[in-house]
């Protein structure tokens, strides 16, 4: 019942972001809105990282509060059947997971410093905007995935110390 638990805990957390990745994602694309109606070309630049953000946090939230109560389910039906398949099932998933959420940032990191070479070097409007709005769209990405490995690394723990 332990995996259970620990399982909860970790979708509750993924649930939240989510619905908090959805609230975002709706005032961003409020503030596109204004954006779309101005004529400044530094904000007209920023519409495209903006709408990429958008579809991020719209598309990704939405994911978290469907999918992952559904995983939990997954995860009970299997730790009923077979406990021990389960928590090994799940171990393997959470370090696949954590490998992947270590090796993220070093792109959005990259795609930080393309960005900004972007920004600094452009004498246009436009592509100085489109630089600022690219680093938004890391930026925002970096934080996300930042707080999805924080979470996975707490369960990450509590599975390995099940084992």
């Amino acid at each position: 019942m332990e995996l259970i638990k620990h399982t909860s805990n970790w979708v509750s957390g993924e649930v939240f972001q989510g619905k908090i990745m959805l609230v975002l994602g709706v005032i961003i694309c409020i503030g596109a809105l204004f954006i779309l109606r101005n004529n400044n070309e530094i904000l007209k630049g920023m519409v495209i990282p903006m709408g990429l953000i958008i579809l991020i946090l719209i598309g990704y939230g939405s994911m978290q509060v469907i999918a992952r109560p559904k995983h939990l389910d997954t995860v009970s039906e299997s730790h009923t059947t077979n406990p021990k398949q389960a928590l090994e099932t799940e171990l393997i998933k959470a370090m696949k997971d954590d490998k992947t959420y270590s090796i993220v940032p070093y792109i959005w990191f990259v795609g930080i410093a393309i960005a900004a070479i972007v920004f600094f070097l452009s004498s246009q409007y436009y592509y100085k905007g489109l630089g600022l709005g690219l680093i938004g769209l890391f930026l925002t990405m970096l934080i996300l995935d930042a707080t999805l490995h924080h979470r996975l690394a707490v369960y990450l723990k509590a599975l390995k110390q099940l084992i």
